[in-house]
């Protein structure tokens, strides 16, 4: 039953039921559901050529013997089986196959290639569904959603898993995607966005999902548009003019810029990414209501979701078989790569205490007792609010991105982020290296020159240094108990990440690898910046 065909027959209950009512599953019924499907998953692997390799000829006959017996995994593992789309040694044949866009070359290709069962996408996309649900509703057993409402299609397409998702999601309710899906998927992403815009002026736009940053510049893209007198919009139909009339005069009543919330009163934003928390502040007063953030990869699907609370995010059952590496464990197995750490179930994680996820793929999904690489924090064991049963989590940071200075502070993306957020300093990009120098390990910051004048880097550094004391409690620990000040700051000239990501585009780079990883970024990468960076300065 899909919520197109619930909604005709005037159901809102029934919608909910079907989408949403696994909140109201306790914490051992989840368990239970986990468990049920682990077993039928376990005999689905022992009938092929990939379970039985990764199950090292081991049936388990339950779940601990599972976790007893069998590894844990990374993609290395599958490298010979699923680059070459080798369907014949699947647990079932896949309804079709999707990639990541990130840098994989770690693993010898250049991305993951992922197969999808039929079974565990459109139980993803069912759950993912009820994403919308919530970032829409005002209160339990709520609906917004109506036929044709105008979703802005502002996502990579297939065979990417975020296109894969909106074409499934397509055929769950009868939204108007801006452009049309299958126009959408013979459009770069620049022509993408630029001709949903186009239309969502003429027509409006009731929902969307994307990346935050996307969101950020593109609301912050519209806030320059003015109606001056003389300002040519002749390409600008009559509704388009209209929209934008309105917008205006809003805005000017309200003494400020145009903004995207002038325009469109949207239902409904859905975001996915660590940055979701540094921009979500930026997105609510551009867009006028909060993003809700899930946490979601191209090999698990979704994996948990924020409810309508917007606080944080309660994992999802059917999907994954959940376990959790504990961060000890997990700094012990990167120090001896031959350790294999324990791992915990859902019901035994703690709150307050940050994890490595581990996940089993379910519903004839290729994936078993998988390192994807994310640590996460369990920030509650049930969200007391909405009386839901299911612990709480928030992302922490990719573990490979995590940054130990002196053994005594672990820094992540969004702490480095945000820092530098708060100095209020302007940038355009950043990245952060770890380095060292004649007193020990650094934090060399490299921020892009926002065009007009900014601190100096002694000053610079002096700002980020007190952000990262104000919000973190081991960085205050490391000022105070060992006085050390390991923040150095290096200003690249305007344009350095966009020629990077140009050159890296120019050389068939994948979508992914076009721009450096925040959080220690290749020696090869800080190469490459720093000589763009001179080679502009000097010009």
């Amino acid at each position: 039953m899909k919520a197109g065909e619930l909604f005709k027959r005037g159901s809102a209950e029934e919608i909910w039921s079907y989408y949403c009512g696994w909140l109201d599953l306790s914490k051992s019924e989840f368990m239970e559901i986990e468990e049920r499907l682990l077993m039928e998953q376990i005999d689905l692997l022992s009938k092929c050529e990939l379970g039985r390799i990764l199950m090292r000829g081991h049936v388990p006959s339950s779940v601990e013997e599972f976790r007893a017996v069998v590894p844990l995994t990374t993609y290395r593992d599958y490298i010979p089986f699923l680059p070459d789309k080798r369907e014949d040694m699947l647990p079932v044949k896949p309804s079709c196959w999707v990639r990541t866009s990130g840098n994989s070359r770690q693993y010898g290709c250049d991305f993951k290639w992922v197969p999808n069962s039929e079974a565990h996408l459109a139980t993803s996309i069912t759950i993912g569904f009820g994403a919308f649900i919530f970032a829409s509703c005002a209160h339990k057993g709520d609906f917004a959603f109506r036929p044709r409402d105008r979703f802005l299609y502002c996502a990579a397409s297939r065979p990417y898993a975020s296109g894969q998702s909106l074409h499934s999601l397509s055929k769950e309710f009868p939204f108007r995607f801006l452009p049309s899906v299958e126009d959408a998927e013979e459009m770069t992403f620049q022509e993408r966005l630029q001709e949903g815009f186009r239309l969502a002026l003429s027509e409006g736009m009731d929902l969307f999902a994307g990346l935050s940053s996307v969101l950020v510049a593109v609301g912050e893209r519209f806030s320059q548009l003015s109606l001056k007198k003389g300002e040519s919009h002749g390409s600008l139909n009559l509704s388009s003019l209209l929209r934008l009339t309105r917008a205006y005069i809003r805005s000017r009543l309200a003494k400020r810029p145009m903004l995207p919330k002038d325009i469109w009163s949207v239902k409904a934003i859905v975001t996915s990414g660590s940055d979701t928390e540094i921009y979500k502040e930026r997105i609510k007063e551009l867009w006028g209501r909060y993003p809700l953030n899930l946490y979601s990869s191209t090999e698990g699907g979704v994996v948990a979701m924020q409810l309508w609370n917007y606080k944080g995010m309660s994992f999802v059952p059917g999907i994954n078989f959940l376990e959790f590496i504990p961060e000890d464990e997990h700094w012990r197995s990167r120090a001896d790569p031959a350790y294999e750490p324990r791992t915990l179930r859902l019901d035994e994680v703690e709150a307050g205490q940050r994890y490595e996820i581990v996940f089993t793929s379910l519903r004839g999904a290729s994936f078993v007792r998988y390192r994807i690489g994310d640590m996460i924090k369990i920030v509650a064991l049930r969200d007391e609010e909405l009386g839901v049963d299911i612990p709480q989590m928030e992302f922490v940071s990719r573990c490979d991105s995590i940054i130990d200075l002196a053994g005594f502070v672990r820094l992540t993306e969004p702490i480095v982020w945000q820092a530098i957020e708060d100095t209020g300093i302007p940038y355009t990009e950043w990245v952060a290296h770890k380095e060292a120098n004649e007193v020990g390990p650094i934090l060399h910051v490299y921020l892009e020159s926002a065009g007009h004048k900014h601190p100096g880097v002694t000053e610079a550094a002096a700002a980020l240094h007190q952000a990262l004391i104000d919000n973190n409690e081991e960085f205050r620990d490391l000022d105070s108990m060992l006085g050390l000040k390991p923040i150095r700051v290096t200003w690249l000239a305007p344009g350095t990440f966009r020629q990077y990501r140009e050159e890296k585009q120019a050389a068939g780079a994948d979508l992914g690898q076009l721009k450096p990883d925040h959080m220690q970024p290749s020696n090869e990468a800080i190469a490459m910046l720093t000589r763009i960076h001179h080679a502009r300065w000097d010009a």
